[in-house]
């Protein structure tokens, strides 16, 4: 947790004038790199055009980037935002540790400074609950194995369950999900149209879909056009994968643990990375080459003849 009694002390000692605390919210609102550097840059290590100065320049240009990609608020982090964050570092430096842990040290320096500009509450730091990066990336799991996602389910609603299969079983992106209707489902054909694909739905998934397309009134015919789950956006979405994670007590992976997971899944149904491209709708089947890597790490050679890997 921060030491907010000797935040406050610092921030009365070097707190900014009223409007250059003005200056910076605004600036921090609109994602604006450059108006936010030049307040928070003298309160940095080194001197400007210093190596430090750079390495920090570099590393919050990359945070705001990251921020404003992902639609979060800096002023007001949801619980996942640190956890989020982390994972991105993660698969941005792959097995340099020191690169991650770097990063987030600074991540959390720029909260900091946050706080003691009044761009934050003294209380917000999403950073608190992560601890240093000690296990080489892509060498630890990042997607949500079976028994996990059984207990996600197991705390989850008939719509939540419905979400997490879209994601666990037919490998859904967040932005697919969200546009997703019941005109685009079929449940005669027990099948899902997207744009560029049509994709089975799981047993499972057939199975809670249809009692939830006759609560919320069509069944087999349903044609409203409205989306099938009412998240305002992905951060919502996030919000509450995040949340059945803390009652499940499983680790938090986000969206991607549920899309690898699926293309896991469809790797172990297929051995056939070309056919699990097309089905999460990656283009480039190159790069699902993780879901053989896992399955030969975790289970051995796939004993399966005659199917292409490459």
């Amino acid at each position: 947790m921060p030491d907010v009694f000797g935040e406050v002390f610092t921030q009365l000692q070097q707190g900014p004038v009223p409007d250059e605390r003005e200056l910076l919210r605004r600036a921090v609102g609109r994602y604006d790199t450059e108006s936010c550097w030049t307040i928070l840059s003298p309160r940095l290590p080194g001197v400007s055009g210093s190596h430090s100065q750079k390495n920090y320049f570099s590393a919050f240009k990359d945070f705001l980037a990251w921020a404003k990609r992902e639609g979060y608020l800096l002023a007001d982090p949801p619980p996942q935002f640190g956890p989020e964050f982390q994972q991105y570092l993660q698969e941005k430096y792959g097995a340099s540790l020191a690169s991650i842990n770097t990063r987030l040290s600074q991540a959390r320096r720029f909260y900091k400074l946050f706080r003691q500009l009044g761009v934050v509450a003294v209380n917000i730091d999403p950073f608190s609950i992560l601890t240093r990066s000690t296990v080489v990336p892509g060498e630890h799991r990042e997607y949500y194995t079976e028994t996990e996602v059984a207990r996600l389910l197991a705390q989850a609603d008939l719509s939540d369950r419905a979400m997490l299969l879209f994601g666990a079983h037919v490998g859904l992106t967040t932005a697919e999900l969200l546009a997703l209707s019941w005109p685009d489902i079929s449940l005669t054909e027990g099948t899902a149209t997207l744009l560029d694909r049509r994709l089975v739905l799981s047993d499972e998934l057939y199975r809670v879909l249809q009692p939830l397309a006759e609560r919320q009134g069509g069944g087999v015919f349903f044609s409203v056009t409205a989306p099938i789950f009412e998240f305002a956006d992905q951060n919502a979405l996030r919000a509450q994968i995040y949340g059945l994670c803390l009652r499940a007590n499983v680790p938090y992976r986000a969206w991607r643990g549920l899309r690898h997971a699926a293309g896991l899944r469809f790797y172990r149904q297929t051995g056939d990375l070309q056919q699990v491209a097309r089905q999460l709708g990656v283009e480039n089947h190159h790069l699902v080459r993780m879901y053989r890597e896992v399955s030969v790490r975790e289970e051995g050679p796939d004993v399966r003849e005659g199917r292409p890997e490459d």
